[in-house]
């Protein structure tokens, strides 16, 4: 079901920005087909619109549900779903992403971990949206994220990750005009992005342009 690159094909070290590598095809050709099309339903995501966000950041709004590990957060409760409630191709993902040793050894390598635990989060966003530029909170190692757009998705569509440097206010509540740099991902078709929390690990996601949901699966990276 997944594809392990190895560790000549990819660096997560070859930027200025917070460590971050991109990837085509990780997941296998048939089964990145079924799960786009079999990509959960609405009906398991609850509304996640925070009136406010720490540090006075904007809040980041979206529908949401995960699974998995919670590190004792009450937060999690109300958006935590059975993986046994899961269509059967994203069942078999999640399942396999826990139990995959070769998959752990991957993250260890290229995030210089372990040990880690997983929560999966699933995310739909709307048109109009956007996340602002922040920075992981401490209990995250990282995020490997697994993009769902609809078919006919362009980039003129937006919902990319967007990574920040060079900071230019003295506030934790930075807008990415307050940044001299950014780069994108490319979010069309079989891809994923594997970043490491950083300290200086500031990242968003850009507008989202259309009239459908922009959807994500990430497996968070946890200590």
């Amino acid at each position: 079901m997944i594809t392990i690159p190895t560790e000549g094909q990819y660096n997560m070290h070859n930027t200025d920005f917070c460590p971050h590598a991109n990837f085509v095809d990780f997941l296998w050709p048939n089964a990145y087909e079924r799960m786009l099309k079999d990509f959960p339903k609405n009906e398991l995501f609850k509304d996640e619109f925070p009136k406010d966000r720490k540090h006075g950041q904007r809040p980041h709004c979206r529908r949401f549900f995960c699974i998995g590990e919670t590190q004792g957060s009450k937060y999690f409760d109300e958006y935590m779903v059975e993986i046994e409630q899961l269509p059967s191709i994203w069942y078999q993902f999640c399942t396999n992403i826990l139990k995959n040793k070769d998959y752990h050894k991957f993250i260890c390598k290229a995030l210089n971990v372990k040990t880690f635990k997983i929560r999966f989060d699933f995310h739909k966003t709307e048109g109009g949206l956007d996340v602002s530029p922040h920075i992981d909170s401490v209990g995250k190692i990282g995020s490997h994220l697994f993009y769902f757009m609809p078919n006919g998705w362009t980039d003129e569509d937006g919902g990319k990750t967007i990574f920040y440097r060079d900071k230019k206010v003295d506030k934790m509540n930075p807008e990415p005009k307050d940044f001299k740099k950014s780069v994108t991902t490319s979010v069309i078709g079989n891809r994923s992005c594997l970043f490491k929390n950083a300290e200086e690990g500031w990242h968003g996601v850009t507008q989202v342009n259309s009239n459908v949901h922009r959807q994500i699966c990430n497996v968070v990276i946890l200590k």
